[in-house]
């Protein structure tokens, strides 16, 4: 199956989520008060962009391979549990909140977490509700997406990020590049492979 772009629509910003990625266990009025304006300053700044392909998917004893590509991991073993067809993904907040951040760095240590826990939950919410779109659609043939595991999960090799950009072209669709250390630009972006399993 060819790359596809997911055009689907986010619920609102959980405030809490948010918190919870600033390790933040109750707030303060401060808090709230900084909280909202930093969502007012990022929301404008936010370029939500998700693509995915949906690929079968061949077993070893060691790993799976996935459109050509080896994957050597007993714990993503674990979390396909055998489905014969995987759904890859990638997903981005964007380049633009990156700058932000960097500029709020400059500025209040607090306010850059604040944006840095904006733009993860963000992406996670960007990719929670993808996987919500494509379960009620798979649900017409009886079939689900299993959890979805990224490179550098349990003893999947981050360098699997390789495999899943040359799967992806993530550079052409949603504008994330791959450095030589592995990371992900934007920052908050995010690589992931999900089985496809039968409803039981």
């Amino acid at each position: 199956m060819s790359i596809t772009l997911w055009n689907g629509t986010l619920p609102p910003v959980d405030e809490r989520e948010v918190l919870r990625y600033m390790r933040c266990k109750e707030a303060t009025d401060t808090v709230s008060d900084m909280l909202q304006e930093t969502l007012q300053e990022a929301a404008p700044l936010l370029s939500m962009r998700l693509c995915y392909r949906r690929l079968p998917a061949t077993y070893s004893e060691t790993g799976v391979e996935i459109g050509g590509f080896p994957f050597a991991s007993g714990d993503l073993l674990k979390a396909l549990d055998g489905a014969s067809e995987i759904v890859c993904l990638a997903a981005t907040a964007g380049l633009a909140l990156d700058r932000y951040i960097a500029r709020c760095g400059h500025i209040s240590p607090a306010r850059a977490l604040t944006a840095q826990s904006i733009g993860t939950e963000r992406v996670e919410a960007l990719c929670d509700a993808f996987v919500a779109d494509m379960n009620a659609t798979l649900a017409k043939s009886g079939l689900r997406l299993r959890p979805r595991f990224s490179p550098g999960y349990g003893d999947l090799p981050l360098d699997t990020q390789r495999a899943l950009f040359a799967l992806l072209s993530p550079e052409k669709h949603v504008g994330i590049t791959l450095t030589r250390e592995l990371l992900m630009s934007p920052t908050k972006s995010v690589t992931a492979i999900a089985g496809i399993e039968v409803i039981k």
